[in-house]
């Protein structure tokens, strides 16, 4: 069953969600620009550590035949 079947199963009538962050002050927008800037900053760290993880794991392997 999906979740719409089931609240018209039990009479459940979900609340609408708001938004968390409205933008009607400086202080929301800046919140929202710093969590952006986390966003953003986690994602470039991703991308450099990968590649860097895939140089480690060539050079495991070539150790690894190296020693057979």
């Amino acid at each position: 069953m999906t979740e719409l079947e089931l609240n018209a199963l039990f009479n459940i009538s979900p609340e609408k969600v708001e938004n968390v962050y409205a933008t009607n002050t400086i202080k929301n927008v800046q919140e929202i620009q710093r969590i952006v800037k986390i966003f953003s900053i986690a994602k470039e760290q991703r991308k450099t550590s990968q590649p860097i993880s895939a140089r480690g794991l060539a050079a495991f392997r070539t150790i690894l035949t190296s020693n057979n």
